[in-house]
């Protein structure tokens, strides 16, 4: 059993690999795309989730004042404050993990 899910995170590790390293799934900020040998940091992660949060969440704003004209709305800020938070934990726990995992295979890699 243990060794199934050793090779299901391994395989799990290389599909989400193979996504990250395409150049349109960094698109618009593939300047912000580290080496594969080169650890994704939480201030990476951060910045990315509030690119991405921060634009999904005002277009939920957009899209709630566009279809809920009477109702009371929340404050501007609670959607791109909730998809930014959201949007952390998500890639946190798999983007970065999985990104990590490799990038520390290949920096020992590069040390031997």
């Amino acid at each position: 059993m243990l060794k199934r899910t050793k090779e299901f995170v391994t395989e799990f590790e290389q599909t989400v690999n193979l996504f990250s390293d395409m150049d349109r799934e960094w698109w618009p900020f593939l300047f912000l795309r580290p080496a594969p040998h080169v650890r994704m940091s939480s201030a990476r992660v951060a910045l990315l989730a509030t690119l991405y949060g921060g634009f999904v969440g005002m277009l939920a704003n957009v899209l709630l004042t566009l279809t809920n004209a009477g109702a009371t709305r929340p404050h501007v800020l609670t959607f791109p404050l909730w998809t930014t938070a959201a949007f952390f934990v998500v890639y946190r726990t798999t983007i970065a993990y999985f990104w990590n995992r490799r990038a520390a295979r290949l920096a020992a890699g590069l040390r031997a």
